[in-house]
């Protein structure tokens, strides 16, 4: 029974010395984290270069640098090829992840215990999306002195935590980037700024976004006062804004226009055909895309139309009192 025991043992050594001096895939390219039958290679990133090499395990008793290498199973990330010295390398085409088996050749004039040995093993290989800056909104949104403004950067893609910095250009005065990525403020001054952030992730890849923000001055109303109107003429007068953003709408928020007269909204213009004379004190607001505000009162003056009849008849009599004294004799 015991020599029994001592010949298992010695086929079992045997048969463990065999395998060891068959050789093996080293886990240093590629290592196995504990539980897992799979090795996890470095990540790779569609686009980018990527390159790893397999190796013979130290200590096989192999014949060094004369093994070759080949896909045994599985699919490699497109793109990417293995050489016969072990090296993975190429430029992938698609994210994803990739599980494959390499298999290890032995020269078949190796010595005795490696000749024509074959090993595998599995190995899985995780390719990234191309890292990039997404916009949170996607168009920057428009901007006006003294409305807060806030815009978020995000970068898909990358590893680890991405530090942010202003590349070029300059940020509207009162907005600032912090370091989420969020461009964040309560613009001071109107004018047109190009901006270019770049963000830089733990492996030292950058990415840029770049955009141009422009910044409307603050809405007005610039008109100081509108004509006067007669009974029964038409009238129109338009009142002049500047700085907001499109669209801006009018509207009447105190008083009541002559009896005929309206506001156009969408032109802030008063037009129509007054009906009644007196002095009509209004105020008007103008609102823009931002909802931003502005008011201003108005006094429209109506004149009846006798006035306007008389000053006729008197224009009238002048001028045939002058015809008739340029032709006394016209008249017999």
């Amino acid at each position: 029974m015991r020599r029994l025991a001592l010949v298992l043992a010695l086929v079992l050594a045997l048969a463990v010395a065999a395998d060891v001096l068959a050789g093996g895939i080293s886990d240093e390219t590629c290592p196995n984290a504990r539980g897992e039958n799979t090795n996890t290679c470095p990540p790779g990133t569609v686009g980018m270069p990527y390159s790893i090499r397999f190796v013979e395990s130290e200590g096989s008793g192999c014949g060094p640098g004369r093994q070759t290498f080949h896909l045994d199973s599985g699919v490699l990330p497109p793109g990417l090829t293995l050489a016969p010295d072990g090296t993975l390398s190429g430029t992938s085409t698609l994210a994803g992840s990739f599980q494959f088996y390499v298999e290890l050749r032995e020269p078949a004039d190796d010595p005795a215990n490696c000749a024509g040995k074959r090993t595998q093993k599995q190995f899985t290989l995780k390719i990234r999306r191309q890292p990039r800056i997404v916009a949170t909104p996607a168009v920057p949104p428009r901007s006006e002195v003294g409305v807060p403004y806030g815009i978020t950067l995000r970068a898909r893609g990358g590893s680890g935590i991405f530090a942010w910095a202003l590349a070029a250009g300059k940020l509207p005065e009162g907005l600032r980037l912090r370091a989420d990525g969020s461009i964040t403020g309560t613009p001071r001054v109107a004018g047109t700024y190009y901006v270019e952030v770049k963000a830089r992730d733990t492996e030292s890849r950058s990415l840029t976004w770049a955009t141009t923000l422009s910044v409307a001055p603050r809405l007005v109303i610039r008109t100081q006062r509108v004509p006067g109107a007669r009974v029964g003429r038409f009238y129109s007068a338009d009142l002049r804004a500047v700085g907001g953003v499109a669209p801006r709408v009018w509207r009447l928020t105190h008083g009541r226009l002559p009896r005929g007269l309206r506001l156009a909204s969408a032109l802030g213009r008063f037009t129509g055909t007054p009906e009644e004379t007196g002095r009509h004190l209004v105020t008007v607001e103008v609102s823009d895309g931002l909802e931003v505000e502005h008011t201003k009162s108005f006094r429209i003056v109506v004149l009846g139309a006798r006035a306007e009849r008389g000053a006729t008849s008197r224009k009238h009599e002048r001028r045939a009192r002058t015809r008739a004294l340029a032709h006394p004799n016209s008249a017999s």
